[in-house]
């Protein structure tokens, strides 16, 4: 099956279809809907199908992509759970539109988009390749149910890591030449620390403080109780560093408000919620970052945004972590002990000039690594590859 060519000659444009399973802003969201106006740009014809928010659910993904002009399809069910009328019919209207949209690239971005697209994707008159994004940041667990994925359904594997994309080629004997690693992109040009306006005050931070900012869902694992016990050791050395803790959760209070006010801190905490249209002036008031856990996604967009915003970044030494701050360069790898939490942000509070420079260094990392058009290109270019080896079986 050969691609497309556009009237201009040009590099050949191909058909995709992206198919996430979810009408929520969750974690693999935004890199999907930024991908896929990227390809747009590109020349290619794209179309994202996503689930349909049901009756009071949110349809926060449609209104974001709606936003950069892609409107979501939501021609299929896309049930994540076993539901056999959902899971078969959508099969079958699966399997139609590839027919006849005449798609070259099933681009799948969750295990059961994966089972769907995949089986309808094969049964086809026409096989599109089937690409998968694994957005965890880790490798692919190798179980019973991801082996069958991955020998069945699996002709191009995209993955942000690349001791994980090492592990992945051993573990499921993939070829190398259906891989790919490539960085996670954010928008560089909203991130970007001259567009942020002052915030301090009207986020109750005094305008002299030292500001250490973590961005996370608060949950459980976030390792928030460790976090606030750094702060009071580091508060003590430092008497104006304060903590901007930016997100929300079902259990805030139980995770973080209680642990600071227990330790005496609260004084020492903003707890500012979620925050939508001024999250990159929120950003802007902060010297430096804390990262403790990877989220839902596990590529730690909220690091390379703030990368991208030319703050230095205190980050745990899991996952992706140590792959994306530069210990010494772009940030501080710890081992995350409250005691060790504690001496990196008391070593950032105290030092202006190595604040600044691993900040100017962040940003320039940023503009090198998470371009979203270089991200773009190299799918593209991975896209054109795979469709010329074609389907595996």
């Amino acid at each position: 099956m050969l691609a497309r060519l556009p009237p201009d000659g040009s590099n050949a444009a191909v058909r995709i279809l992206h198919i996430f399973g979810d009408h929520k802003w969750t974690g693999p969201a935004e890199p999907t809907v930024n991908l896929c106006v990227a390809l747009r740009e590109r020349g290619h014809e794209v179309w994202l199908a996503s689930r349909k928010a049901g009756p009071g659910e949110i349809a926060a993904l449609d209104d974001r992509a709606r936003q950069r002009g892609l409107e979501p399809l939501h021609l299929f069910a896309l049930n994540k759970y076993l539901n056999f009328r959902d899971n078969l019919a959508d099969t079958r209207k699966i399997r139609k539109f590839v027919e006849h949209s005449q798609v070259d690239v099933v681009h799948v971005h969750a295990s059961h988009d994966h089972v769907l697209g995949g089986w309808a994707s094969r049964r086809a008159k026409t096989p599109p390749v089937i690409v998968r994004s694994y957005h965890r940041g880790t490798a692919y667990e190798p179980g019973f149910g991801s082996k069958i994925l991955m020998k069945l359904y699996v002709d191009g594997w995209i993955t942000c890591t690349p001791a994980g994309l090492r592990e992945d080629i051993e573990n499921f004997r993939l070829p190398p030449e259906r891989t790919l690693c490539v960085e996670g992109a954010v928008d560089l040009e909203k991130f970007d620390p001259s567009r942020a306006r002052p915030a301090r005050a009207e986020l109750g931070l005094p305008g002299d403080a030292i500001v250490a900012g973590i961005v996370a869902r608060m949950q459980r694992h976030r390792r928030f109780g460790e976090l606030m016990q750094a702060m009071k050791i580091a508060g003590a050395q430092v008497p104006a560093l304060r903590l901007l803790a930016v997100g929300r959760g079902t259990h805030r209070d139980a995770v973080a408000v209680e642990p600071a006010k227990k330790l005496g801190i609260q004084d020492r905490v903003v707890f500012a919620g979620y925050r939508g249209a001024d999250f990159v002036d929120v950003l802007g008031a902060i010297d430096f970052k804390v990262f403790l856990v990877p989220g839902s996604d596990g590529s730690c967009r909220a690091v390379r945004e703030a990368m991208a915003m030319g703050k230095p970044v205190i980050a745990a030494r899991r996952g992706l972590l140590p792959e994306l701050v530069r210990d010494g360069e772009t940030g501080l790898i710890v081992d995350d002990t409250p005691e060790n939490l504690a001496a990196a942000m008391v070593r950032l509070a105290t030092d202006p000039d190595l604040r600044a420079r691993l900040g100017r260094a962040a940003r320039e990392d940023a503009l090198r690594r998470f371009s979203p058009a270089t991200q773009a290109a190299a799918i593209d270019a991975f896209y054109t590859r795979v469709v010329a080896l074609g389907p595996r079986r």
